[in-house]
């Protein structure tokens, strides 16, 4: 949201400046590393029971030339860790550790965080144990009570960012209104899974189990990833991906628009394949063309603004893995309209290899690389690690899209040539060595940050503490030479400066002018708040604007002209 250009004058300047005697900030942990915990979970679960037992199954699928040739409750299984584990922990995490700080507040409750983390891991470790024994006397049972806990885990997360929303000061922006679309999701579809692998795994006969496979699971996938992630990674984009490019944003109105689409499209295609199950109507079955339709203009009203096909402006490593990304769901959402030629042309009434392509398409080449390339940028900055001692990941990002590529077009080619088989478990292969070795970067940081945190206070620090601020120092220095600065600097909305492992960290790679543009507050109007709260002199020989304003405001003017390349008549 932005700032007022007289949001410096409403500052408590008057307030009494901190001294080397008062006791520092109070540091809240678990808000400062929750991010940590979910991710670890997550790296785990995608090279275990997500990606790598995905490829294990993609290889039995090839050796028996159908897939249709291996358990349905074995995939579900793999689904669900994919789903809550890999997608849904890195979510959380997400949300916990970035949103508060985008809405510029603190996580209301954080130390339910912790307890939701354990609670939804208890549950995915459940479910994705039993769902694969429907057999067996205590496997139903423990998978419905792991459903619920996942259930009541994710209604919590939900409920405490609704409510840290509603206690900030933030504005209801297109972005947020999609974030907190994609939490109502998130209940839903926990909830909607926990019922339908209960009556999977307790179907009578095997005309019943098919009958809840071929009506319901469908519209658990699309309400799963067209509703779930689908919003999450839009409305975090929106917020996110024109700042990094530094293009334009998504209108307001384009934005609230999609909005509307998008979230109509999921419920129109549920409700439509739902009831053309139960009715055996056709023509019902065709108005699922009209969703998918909304669905492609509305990720267009969002995205296209940004013009990811353009050469970006700036060299950044997740800009590569975003703009794949949004290729793949392109990708997507084309070959979904184009699900009826494919049966046409093969003769097939139904083709799972063209519809699982699909689904790839959209979960791996959209999600998983959006996933990738979001964390490639947030987690150097909250550990403090600088991007110039930072690889590209371009081997994870090439292995991952040609397994990607080798996945969607041979498992497509299966309904025509038998030997795709052969070539098909491949992409697997592929794709799990790619998000291990993006896996272990990530790791690798993290071990990093944790040593940089540890002994950040031990480093001496032989900067000279300047009369003056200017646009070009770093913000963990301005708070280590000028205390007094933090209650300015949070009064504008930076809070994350209220932590010391933050300012240890984070703070520790961002100037003044990059925390202007992050916080979307003029630059002249942050140097001239921080100048005079630690009584700068005003700048010799600087004469008076015609405004009759502060020399010292006079001087951040200068300094923000400067900057950004504009002559000083462009603020006048």
């Amino acid at each position: 949201m932005a700032v007022p250009s007289q949001a410096a004058a409403s500052i408590p300047l008057a307030a009494r400046p901190a001294s080397a005697a008062d006791p520092p900030p109070v540091d809240p942990p678990p808000v400062d590393t929750i991010y940590r915990r979910y991710f670890l979970a997550g790296i785990a679960v995608i090279l275990t029971a997500g990606a790598t037992w995905g490829a294990y199954l993609l290889w039995r699928i090839c050796f028996a030339g159908s897939f249709t040739g291996i358990s349905i409750h074995h995939v579900n299984a793999h689904g669900h860790a994919q789903i809550f584990g890999w997608v849904g922990l890195f979510m959380m995490g997400f949300a916990y550790q970035m949103f508060p700080r985008f809405w510029k507040t603190r996580l209301l409750a954080p130390r339910l965080a912790a307890a939701t983390f354990l609670a939804m891991l208890v549950g995915l470790v459940m479910c994705t144990l039993a769902m694969p024994f429907p057999g067996q006397r205590w496997a139903p049972p423990t998978a419905l009570a792991g459903g619920l806990i996942t259930v009541a885990a994710a209604a919590v997360f939900a409920g405490q960012l609704v409510a840290t929303f509603r206690r900030s000061t933030a504005n209801l922006q297109p972005w947020s209104a999609f974030a907190l679309a994609a939490l109502m999701w998130f209940v839903i579809q926990a909830g909607f899974s926990t019922w339908h692998t209960w009556n999977l795994m307790t179907a009578g006969t095997q005309g019943e189990l098919l009958w809840y496979l071929a009506t319901y699971q469908a519209v658990l996938r699309d309400v799963q990833i067209h509703g779930l992630a689908l919003f999450m990674i839009l409305g975090v984009s929106m917020h996110m991906v024109p700042g990094l490019l530094r293009t334009r944003p998504t209108p307001r109105c384009a934005g609230w628009t999609a909005l509307g689409a998008l979230s109509l499209a999921v419920v129109a295609e549920s409700v439509l394949f739902v009831a053309y199950r139960w009715t055996g109507n056709h023509w019902l079955a065709t108005g699922l063309m009209l969703p998918w339709v909304m669905l492609a203009v509305g990720v267009a009203l969002v995205a296209g603004p940004w013009r990811l096909w353009r050469r970006p402006r700036v060299s950044d490593r997740s800009i590569k893995f975003i703009r794949a990304a949004y290729l793949w769901l392109a990708i997507s959402l084309v070959m979904l309209m184009l699900l009826p030629a494919h049966h046409l042309l093969s003769g097939l009434p139904f083709s799972h290899a063209y519809y699982g392509a699909i689904r790839h398409a959209i979960t791996v080449g959209f999600i998983s690389l959006m996933i990738m390339g979001m964390a490639a940028k947030i987690v150097p900055s909250l550990n403090g690690v600088g991007r110039r001692t930072l690889s590209g990941l371009w081997g994870p990002f090439i292995l991952v899209n040609t397994g990607c590529l080798l996945r969607v077009s041979l498992q497509s080619l299966t309904d025509w040539h038998d030997t795709a088989f052969m070539l098909v478990g491949v992409s697997g292969v592929l794709e799990v060595a790619g998000l291990a070795w993006w896996s272990a970067h990530l790791l690798a940081i993290m071990w990093r940050g944790r040593h940089t945190a540890a002994m950040a206070d031990e480093r001496p620090d032989h900067a000279v503490t300047p009369a003056r601020l200017a646009s070009h120092h770093i913000v963990a220095d301005v708070v280590h030479w000028h205390p007094q600065t933090i209650d300015v600097l949070v009064a504008l909305g930076f809070t994350p400066v209220r932590s010391r492992l933050l300012r240890r960290t984070l703070a520790r790679r961002v100037t003044l002018a990059q925390a202007a543009m992050i916080g979307r507050i003029p630059l002249a109007d942050l140097l001239a708040a921080l100048n005079q709260a630690i009584d700068a002199p005003p700048v010799e020989g600087l004469p008076s604007c015609s405004s009759g304003c502060a020399p010292c405001h006079c001087a951040a003017k200068r300094e923000s002209a400067s900057a950004s390349g504009e002559p000083m008549g462009a603020h006048q």
